[in-house]
């Protein structure tokens, strides 16, 4: 076998979980003949998004391009953090709000976590998210910002914490009127693996979370 960095001649040198492990007696570097893992392509990224807007986890993403775990992590933070939240100048629009329940890292109390996130009533889309603790400051993060966009009214559940962060004039709670991001909320699990309800894939920090659910909102 030749080097695959300087062509030079190489030897036997070692196993790598069954995997003959070589030498270059030029350059002194390690390889193989057969990996297990394909090198990382740049056209994969849409597949990456897709993929984990598809209900698939890390390491099904992992096994399906033959790319690392380790890679696919750092490739879904890059991407996420590509993406900027959407600049809206729309006026006067309907939004809905509502608190989304997961956890991280295990499923108990002390590891509960919220998406608490934002749909406009008519084209479906999210607007803008929170991921977080289900406190007065996060909640007032999201409201926060659809103020901004002038809404004519915002829908949200009895949460007690909404009645103090959005103006009176425009809020409402009546029944059935958050059907639409109810509807919203079972698509997501649906479509993220980590959010479903009984799943052994969870995610393991917020960051994650985060850069998960920014690729299915906008990726």
């Amino acid at each position: 076998m030749n080097c695959n960095y300087c062509s030079g001649p190489c030897i036997r040198k070692g196993w790598h979980k069954a995997s003959q492990k070589y030498q270059c007696k030029s350059c002194k570097k390690y390889q193989r003949s057969t990996y297990r893992y394909q090198k990382y392509d740049p056209r994969t990224d849409a597949q990456i998004i897709t993929l984990n807007n598809e209900e698939l986890g890390i390491s099904s993403i992992s096994r399906v391009l033959k790319i690392p775990k380790t890679t696919i992590i750092r490739k879904i933070l890059k991407l996420a953090n590509q993406i900027t939240r959407p600049i809206l100048q729309e006026k006067g629009q309907v939004y809905e709000v509502d608190v989304l329940h997961t956890y991280i890292s295990r499923n108990e109390p002390s590891c509960y976590t919220y998406i608490i996130y934002a749909i406009d009533r008519v084209t479906r889309k999210i607007v803008d998210f929170v991921v977080g603790q289900r406190t007065k400051e996060n909640v007032g993060r999201l409201i926060d910002k659809l103020l901004t966009y002038s809404p004519s009214r915002i829908y949200t559940d009895r949460l007690n914490v909404f009645p103090s962060l959005i103006p009176q004039a425009i809020h409402r709670t009546y029944q059935y009127q958050t059907n639409r991001i109810e509807r919203k909320n079972l698509t997501v699990r649906t479509h993220l693996k980590r959010l479903s309800r009984k799943t052994l894939c969870y995610s393991k920090s917020a960051t994650m979370l985060d850069a998960s659910f920014r690729l299915y909102a906008w990726g």
